[in-house]
């Protein structure tokens, strides 16, 4: 039995055996875990198991970070699921108790909000990432003169950058669907219908557009994610309503009720509604950024940690998002991952660097690696920073100077890749300009601030290994 076997048995054993588990999903470095009830799990337990970094009761979900090796241990906790069967020996037969009951309040709904866009955005963040990336490249083709603005070869091959950002809405009523758990052709259709030439071509005309008289928002919706996330969400609850009712006997005319109903729908409330709101959303940040950006940035850096730890970092991805569509950058939540990823970047290189103990000097610098090369900070933030919590104000503090510096000098970030070294051509501003130089600046005194810190107050092996 390989490591990864084991490892995805234990875990299934600690949260209760397969039929505690009512569903499993993955983002880049953590397991998603929805359960029946709570006390059947033992964190205790899974935090021993040698590939989890760290588990997390938080929004309705067990999450389990375990870092680079997420593929593989999510495969084989699949396999798993599909019908291995799971020793539920080993765990703890817990005192009878009566389930507890979801709060419905602000918090609860808050969380099922940010569940949804979360679980909507990580399935096509790979597509996001290597978009960026292109045109990150591309950037640097045309800031070199080796390919000209005016060419049909810059044509095309923006094109080829945008593609995913231009068709978000499609890429996102497929994850959305998954995680609704509604019929995925019926909102490709639906995000279809705000996609199509002939609407754009309405939108493009400037005149009023309605439809059976209603008024319909005349609105490109490229690059959009809420007024799907809206649209299918509707769409998974009218699918429930018509379920209950003769239309399920019509066999591939089934869901014909529900695209009846919706597709109107999509134009005249849901599209319009989700555009709104995250125009609004938008807005107020824009005010906050021409008026206070200083404060805006710095308060962004600051609390990043708070939100990475939370996973509620993904609550701003739509204004992110609206900002690069619009303005051509974004201005706050990248600078947020840019602080965050260097200080714990500092973080894995002290650790790496001092401690004598051969197996975390390991984990260290695997975990200094995966943020270099690829901007994924959980396996230090959890596995380092909280573990051994005094580097957890080294990181405040490293993160508060870059976002002060940041909001200072106003750098933006041009292409949403994963911050690491190899992305940085991210802050190249296409239209020329020392932004990228201010971000060079920004980050090294990130990484110094907190390396400083981290090295002189955060870390010691007697202290914090008894060695």
């Amino acid at each position: 039995m390989s490591n990864y076997s084991k490892n995805a048995e234990d875990i299934i054993t600690y949260l209760g055996g397969s039929k505690n588990i009512e569903e499993v999903k993955h983002c880049f470095t953590r397991l998603r875990f929805k359960v029946k009830d709570n006390s059947k799990v033992n964190v205790e337990m899974l935090e021993k198991i040698p590939c989890i970094v760290r588990v997390m009761k938080t929004m309705g979900q067990i999450q389990v970070v375990v870092g680079n090796e997420i593929d593989e241990v999510y495969k084989a906790v699949e396999k798993c699921l599909e019908g291995t069967s799971i020793d539920l020996s080993k765990l703890e037969e817990p005192v009878e108790t009566k389930k507890e009951k979801t709060p419905k309040g602000i918090k609860y709904y808050g969380g099922q909000i940010l569940n949804a866009i979360s679980q909507t955005i990580s399935p096509i963040l790979m597509g996001m990432v290597v978009a960026g990336l292109f045109k990150a490249i591309l950037t640097i083709l045309t800031l070199t003169k080796i390919v000209s603005t005016d060419s049909q070869t810059y044509i095309l091959l923006n094109l080829m950058g945008d593609s995913f950002f231009y068709f978000m809405p499609v890429l996102v009523a497929y994850s959305a669907s998954k995680y609704f758990k509604c019929n995925t052709v019926l909102s490709l259709m639906l995000a279809g219908i705000l996609l199509h030439p002939n609407f754009i071509d309405l939108v493009n005309s400037g005149e009023s557009i309605s439809l059976f008289g209603l008024p319909v928002h005349a609105i490109s919706y490229n690059a959009s994610l809420l007024p799907v996330l809206f649209t299918v969400w509707a769409q998974s609850k009218l699918e429930k309503l018509v379920s209950k009712t003769f239309f399920t006997k019509l066999g591939m005319l089934s869901l014909f009720p529900t695209f009846l109903i919706m597709a109107p729908l999509t134009l005249v409330v849901t599209g319009p509604f989700g555009s709104i709101v995250g125009e609004l959303i938008a807005n107020a940040m824009l005010v906050i950024y021409n008026k206070y950006a200083v404060l805006g940035v710095f308060a962004i850096c600051f609390l990043m940690p708070l939100f990475i730890w939370t996973g509620s970092h993904w609550v701003f991805m739509p204004v992110a998002l609206s900002n690069m569509t619009n303005l051509g950058f974004d201005p706050f939540l990248w600078l947020g991952f840019t602080a965050w990823n260097f200080s714990q970047l500092a973080v894995s290189t002290v650790i790496m660097l001092k401690t004598k103990d051969k197996d975390l000097k390991q984990i260290a610098g695997s975990a200094a690696f995966s943020i270099a090369t690829a901007g994924i900070s959980e396996p230090c933030a959890y596995g380092l920073t909280l573990k051994y919590k005094r580097p957890i104000i080294p990181s405040f503090i490293g993160c508060a100077v870059g976002g002060l510096f940041f909001g200072i000098f106003k750098v933006k970030v041009f292409q949403m890749i994963n911050v690491s070294l190899l992305s940085l051509p991210q802050f190249l501003d296409p239209a020329g300009g020392n932004n990228f130089m201010l971000a060079i600046i920004g980050i090294v005194l990130v990484f110094t601030v907190t390396f400083v810190l981290t090295w002189f107050f955060g870390f010691d092996d007697k202290k914090d290994l008894g060695k």
